[in-house]
Order: structure tokens, then sequence, then C-alpha cells
């Protein structure tokens, strides 16, 4: 459907007569500070496209990646006179108490924790007893309601706002509440009488056991190290069973039944199948599409193609994309909600029925529907380090979200969509942006507490690893990128290029070497251009060169929309291929639709737009208004058509990609829907996205754009598990040590004078879902969260008892410390020898459509 059109002739972006006029070409100068030649050329490979001059805090212009408050960075120069301070920057988080717990636990405080108020407290840190419960449930004391998702068409999408986004709503009474969790409790008893499964998660630790079963499913091989059980919690053995009367596969017109019992038309015109049968949940036959292949067939990098979007927001919010949600919460007791660390903080008591109910109703199941229908088959799925843990002191809500990344996994499983899991954030902050959790200065390897911070991240990703490496998920899971957007340009590529070398040992240890053998691994070329990272640890296996590439943090292109539209052609599509051919892999996990700035919150909490000159240092150099842009429903069909080609032209340029995002949520201000350049659903609707992905291919070409085709070879055939791979170079491990030599702002003299955790704590082991075979009471084997026993077996880090640290995330300009906790310890490191596996092929998959 088509917005009505305007009483205005087709909108033209007036080019501004000052210094952001393009200077180099067609590429404007993307910093106030841009000297030709240092910073941007017409080829992106042959220049720092990401670096900025004069400032290593400085974001870059693929990136302030929507979070781009320069001064937001210590070190930054102002863009005006006075330094602009980030709100909420007073509220601290306070060092490690004097008196603290036993190295035994993880935790830095030994103080009871209070309940969760969740229906399910096993999903926090009271359960006591590793209970395995069904989140389907409902629970009266939980305070709020599931709500049943309704069957809606597409025009209906986003018009719904959950109960957080209504300000000033009245409550229902407590009386009409427990009706209605009576009715929800009966219906959810009976969709599960009539499905047998319940998705669900308990708390278990590593503790050895002799259970040795292993399901078998169509297109899932047990590997042997998934034989030895590692759980508390014994899981029933998979028995065969009659299947359900429900349908469990299906294809385009075919009826679905969902969890609540209600049911959807699957309307794929692109021949995708779904599958998902309660007596066999783990089966990978489904696939999005016709030119994808099947779950359980093999995915070639060379010629398959990565067609994604990100579900950002959900699992890891930002303020930009569920606006409501941080309206609802925008001020407490003087302090501005700018990322979910403040947030957590002014949701108060509130802070799980709040965030749960977003969870459970800004992405659904039908999100996946209609993700397939779309013609994509991949997600990136960013989640927070919360999910898994939080420290005392961290607000954040905890582990509550791993339930729903569960639910992802199973919804991608049964509509065939492959998933690149992101672990979104760490400790410490890795950018020091809002999507890291807490906005301010990077400390996750910077600062006097950097070392420490990596630590604790490396042990998440141990975690992860463990569980996605499981033979019930590395169908799904094919690709782990375990850390997001580190600031190269704050933390330096040294730093940076030893943790993803330890990173990748310790994830190899896990899965073992070669094709077939856990996830593609993906790293990000943390904004020091991707030329930078070609000739690093050529012997990795199977990683792939991540990239963020917008257009828009930075000075705003101008011109005409014809001008705008060949932009992104112009400025990536020789680059890709230039990596394909130079590295291997790449794919640009994020990108959007933006060619300005204009939205809200895009650029921080308070900030403004570059655009119309709101946006601090550019009162001066607006480029025009963002009314227009703001508003999706005043662009008329020229606009749109413009927009879609700017789209078509992205696509073509990074080839494998995943937008950013899937959906924008709704506002409670004048414009309802706001972000439209961000929102891939919003953008399917209304013509600016294209119906299906395929049309992309030869847009670039047909604006003239030289794309210097790839061969379909990689040169190097450790980047996808072939000869070499595992195989570090001595010169490589040296130059890029584990832990770091130094840090930007730690000598390496003083590197033995930072803090450190200690190896004493117990590894955490996440849940698996459970799934309960029909017709019986017994529960299938789902893995126990830990896919290789025999790996690396560490401690995990904790606290050393009677050690107060120093802040998480605001020690980096506290300077070297007099009597750090874990100064100059020795620890542990990773096993020297990665043993290769061995795992029977994939079936050959369907013939795809030559890459360009």
């Amino acid at each position: 459907m088509s917005p009505s059109e305007p009483s205005h002739p087709a909108y033209t972006a007036v080019p501004n007569p000052g210094t952001s006029s393009p200077t180099v070409g067609e590429f404007p100068s993307p910093d106030p500070n841009y000297r030709e030649g240092s910073y941007l050329s017409p080829d992106p490979e042959t220049s720092n496209l990401f670096g900025r001059p004069g400032s290593e805090y400085m974001p870059a212009p693929s990136i302030m990646t929507r979070d781009s408050t320069y001064s937001s960075l210590p070190g930054t120069p102002p863009l005006r006179g006075d330094e602009r301070k980030s709100w909420g920057s007073n509220v601290g988080l306070a060092a490690a108490a004097s008196s603290v717990a036993g190295a035994e636990t993880r935790r830095p405080g030994s103080a009871a924790r209070a309940p969760s108020n969740l229906a399910h407290s096993s999903l926090g840190w009271n359960n006591t007893n590793n209970d395995r419960l069904s989140v389907s449930d409902e629970d009266e004391e939980q305070g709020h309601i599931t709500p049943a998702v309704a069957g809606i068409g597409a025009a209906e999408i986003q018009n719904e706002k959950p109960r957080w986004a209504e300000v000033g709503a009245e409550q229902p009474s407590k009386k009409k509440n427990r009706k209605l969790i009576y009715g929800g409790i009966c219906l959810g008893l009976l969709a599960l009488i009539a499905l047998g499964v319940g998705l669900g998660v308990g708390l278990t630790r590593n503790k050895s056991t002799t259970d040795g079963s292993s399901s078998s499913s169509e297109g899932n091989k047990a590997d042997e190290t998934n034989n030895k059980s590692q759980t508390g919690t014994a899981t029933a053995h998979h028995t065969s069973a009659a299947p359900s009367a429900t349908p469990t596969s299906g294809t385009q017109g075919s009826l679905i039944t969902l969890a609540d019992g209600s049911t959807v038309t699957y309307d794929n015109p692109f021949g995708g199948e779904w599958h998902w049968d309660e007596a066999n949940p783990f089966n990978s036959s489904a696939r999005p599409n016709s030119w994808t292949p099947r779950l359980n067939e093999q995915w070639d990098y060379a010629t398959n193609r990565i067609y994604g979007v990100n579900l950002g927001g959900w699992l890891n919010t930002e303020p930009f994309i569920v606006p409501a949600l941080y309206e609802k919460y925008a001020s407490v007791n003087g302090q501005t909600a700018i990322d979910e660390y403040t947030l957590s903080q002014n949701m108060g008591s509130n802070l799980t029925a709040a965030m749960t109910e977003h969870y459970e109703t800004f992405i659904t199941e039908k999100d996946f529907i209609e993700i397939a229908s779309a013609g994509l088959n991949w997600i990136r799925l960013p989640m927070a380090f919360w999910a898994i843990e939080t420290w005392p002191g961290e607000p954040y809500l905890e582990r509550v979200s791993w339930a729903y990344v569960l639910k992802a996994l199973q919804w991608a499983r049964k509509y065939g969509i492959r998933v690149n899991l992101d672990l979104h954030n760490v400790p410490g902050s890795e950018n020091g942006w809002n999507h890291s959790g807490r906005q301010g200065t990077p400390n996750w390897l910077n600062g006097p507490m950097g070392l420490a911070n990596a630590q604790r991240s490396l042990d998440y990703i141990r975690t992860l690893a463990q569980f996605i490496a499981q033979s019930q998920f590395t169908d799904v899971v094919q690709m782990f990128g375990f850390i997001n957007e580190p600031n190269g340009n704050a933390l330096g590529q040294g730093p940076i290029g030893s943790f993803y070398i330890e990173a990748h040992n310790i994830i190899r240890d896990i899965t073992g070497i070669g094709a077939g053998h856990g996830p593609q691994l993906s790293i990000h070329d943390s904004f020091l251009g991707i030329k930078n990272w070609y000739n690093f640890a050529p012997g990795m296996d199977r990683v792939a060169l991540d990239q963020h590439n917008y257009m828009v943090f930075q000075d705003q292109p101008t011109g005409t929309l014809d001008d705008l539209k060949v932009k992104p052609c112009q400025w990536w599509a020789s680059s890709t291929n230039t990596t394909f051919q130079s590295y291997g892999p790449v794919n640009t996990g994020e990108w959007s639709a933006a060619w300005n700035d204009c939205g809200q919150w895009v650029n921080n909490v308070g900030s403004g737009s570059r655009y119309d000159g709101t946006y601090d240092g550019y009162a001066n150099k607006a480029t025009g208004s963002c009314d227009y842009w703001n508003d999706y429903t005043q662009w008329n069909q020229s606009t749109i058509a413009a927009l879609n080609h700017f789209v078509l032209g992205s696509m073509d340029a990074f080839q494998d990609y995943f937008f950013w995002t899937w959906k924008i949520g709704n506002s409670t201000g004048s414009i309802p829907q706001p972000n439209p350049f961000w929102n891939y659903q919003l953008g399917l609707q209304h013509g600016w996205i294209p119906k299906d992905p395929r049309q992309a291919a030869g847009t670039c070409q047909g604006d003239g754009v030289t794309m210097n085709p790839f061969n379909g070879k990689f040169s190097n055939p450790a980047v996808t598990g072939g000869a070499g791979a595992g195989t570090i170079a001595a010169a490589d491990s040296s130059s890029f040590p584990w832990p770091p030599r130094s840090l930007t702002n730690i000598a390496a003299g003083d590197m033995d004078a930072i803090y450190q955790y200690t190896q004493t704590g117990d590894v955490i082991t996440m849940p698996a879902p459970t799934f309960t075979s029909p017709g019986s009471t017994e529960t299938i084997d789902a893995g126990n969260g830990w896919a290789n026993p025999s790996a690396d077996n560490r401690k995990a880090y904790a606290t050393i008892s009677g050690c107060s640290y120093a802040p998480e995330y605001s020690a980096a300009s506290l300077g070297v410390p007099a009597d750090a906790c874990g100064a100059g310890l020795t620890q542990p490191t990773k096993r020297s020898v990665i043993t290769e596996n061995k795992r029977a092929a994939y079936p050959a998959p369907t013939t795809p459509p030559s890459r360009r």
C-alpha cells in the first residue's frame, strides 16, 4: 500500500553550500575535521574508511552506530565550545563492597537476591532446585498477563500498543486480572495438552552425571561429546510417539497453529516450507524459500546469499527502536532514561513486569513467519550479557530474556531461518554507546578494569559457545558474532585482535576444527576499516568479517534524490567483492535505508539531527527540515521509488547482509511510527523495501558502477574450514598475545598493576528448553547446555574474596591503581592444541543463484 500523495511535487534535498558539501568526487565530507585524502576517498578499500583523524575515541561514519553523541566519549573534541555531558552520568556504579564473598562464587557479593516476581522465578538466580518449568504457564503473582496473539494482517501491524506504552492508562482491578489469569491458565493447559510441548528454562550448573543419552532427529547427528551430560538436572530419553493430529509441516496456504491455539495462514510466495513436530522438535528440514538450502543442508558462503534482518531492540533495548518503552520511564528522580542501564533503574519495582511484557510482545512467532515470507533467510539476534547473569550493581533484568532466545531459536527452526547469534554487549561496555548497556566510556579492554571486564566476557562467550555447539542447535545457529562493535578508535586493533584470537581458540576448543563443527564466527572490523583485517591471523577456522555501514552519522549527503539513491553502489559495491577476493566471507551485519539522520533519538536521546541543524555543532550546517522525513505518510511516490532504489543498491553492494532492523516500535508522541528509514517491516508494507530481495541483483551495474566481480572462490580455504584451518601462526599469536601486552591507556609496564578476576568460580551452563513427547510425560532430550565436557574445563572468573574492585563502567580515567585486586595474577590459559573432529557431510543442497 502506498501512502496518499501530498500536494507538493517530488521532494528534493537542497544541497548545502557550506562545508558539508561534497569535497571528493561523490563523497561528502564525513567530519568537520575532514582533511582531503586522509579519511574518505572514492576507493574505500584504499583508505581508512572508518577511522576518524585526531581523536582516538571518535566514532566513525559507518558507526556512531545509532548512538552518536560525540562528547559522550572522553578525548573527543566537542563540536562547540561547551562540552556536552551525558544524561544520568551522576548515577555511578559503586565500587564493590569491602566485604566480598569467597571466590567460590562468581558474584562479587554474597547477599541474597530479591525475588524476580516473574511467574517462574527459576528464570532468575533464586531457583535452588534447578526446576525446568514451562514459560507458557502464567502465575497470578506475576502482575501481568501475556496477551494472546491475535491474527492480524500486514496492514494492522504496529498499530497496537502494549500496556506500558499507554501513558496514564488506568490499571485493571485485581479481581479482573484474576479472571483473565484463570482463563489464561485454562487456555494454556488446553494448549499444552493439545500440543504436548512446553518451552521451559531452569538454572543448571556444570555437574557431572552418568546420563549419556542424546536424541536423534532428522538432520541432527549427535556428536560423541554430546553423549556426556554435565547437568544436575536429569533429562529423559526421547521415545517414539505417534505424531499429533496437528499438521507438522506445510507450504503456501497451509494453516499454522500457534502456541496460544490461534491459527494463521502461511502466506509465503517463495516456496518456503515450515516444519514443526512436537514428537521431533529438533527436525531441521524447513526452508524459508526455494533458493535457500534447508537447515540440515550445507550453507556455502561462496555461493549462497545471506538476506537477513536484525531483531534489534528486542532482547537488548535501544531508545530509538522502542521509544514508547523509554517514554514511559523517561524521567524518574531527575534521571533521564538513555540506555538500558538507566531505563532499568527508572523502571524500579516494575522492571520485571515491563521488560517481560516487552519481550513477550515486541517480537512474536508471527514476525518469523513474515520474515520468511519476505524472501529473507537469516536473522541476526542481538542479545545482552545479562541474559546469562548480572553482578551486584548492574540493574538489568537478569536471565529472563534467555527464555526468548530459546523461543527465537525454536521459531527460526520452524520456518527454516538461520541465526547469527550476536552478543551485543559485554561488561564495562566495548564502545561507550547506548546499545552496549551503558552510555559513556568504554571500560572493556580500556583502563584499570579493562582486563577484568574482558575476562568476564570470555566466560560468557564460552557459555554460549557450549550451548550452541550442541547437536540440537548447530543447524539453527550457524553464525556466532561473539562481540558487537568494539570501538577500535578508542581501544586499538592490538588489544581487540588479542581478544579475537583468544575467543576463537576457546570456541574452537569446544566445537572442533573444520566445516560442520559449530558455527561460522563473525568478527567486526572495529571501525578501523575492513582492509586492516585481511591479513589478520589467516589460520583462524571459519571466520567471516563483519562491517556495519551507515552513511548518515557524519556530515549529511546532499543532492537530489537521484544523487542519493546511487550512493550505496558508489561507496561499497567494489569493496565488498575486493574483500571476498582478498579475505573471504564478509557480511554487512548492520545497515539501513537512512540517507539522513532524521528521526526520534537516532543519535541518542535528546541529541537532535545533523540534517536539520539540531545536533551539536550543526546549527550553521543544516541541510533541510526533518519534518518530511520523520513522517512516512507524507512521502510521495517519487520519494518512495528513490528510497527503494537506495535499498536495492545497498543490497546489491553488500550481497550478504542483515538490515538494521526488522521493526521499530511505536511512540507515544505525535508521530506514532517514528524512524521509518530503519523499519524493514514498515518498508515492506509501503514500498521502499522490495518484496523480493533478489530484485536487487544488477542494481549497481545498472547504475554504471564497476563491481570488481568475485570469481566464486576464496583464496584462503581456512576461512570456510578447509586446509590450514585452526592453525594460527606463531607470529600471529606473538603479535596478539592474551592478555594483551598493553592497552591504549595502560602501558606494558603497568599491565601487572591492573585489576583481574581469578578463575575460581562456577562455570555457567545455560538451560535448554523443555519439550514433552505427545501423549506422554517424558521429556525429549534438549541437551544439557554443555556440548563438550572434554573441552577447556577451567573454572570461571570470580572476584577475589575480601577485595574491592573499581567501578565497572567508570574506571577508565582513574589511572593505574596502587593496589588492585588480582594485580599480576598469572591465569590458566587455553589448551594449546585444538583437535580436529570429524562429522558426517551434509546432504547436497539445492542449486543457489549465482553470485555476481
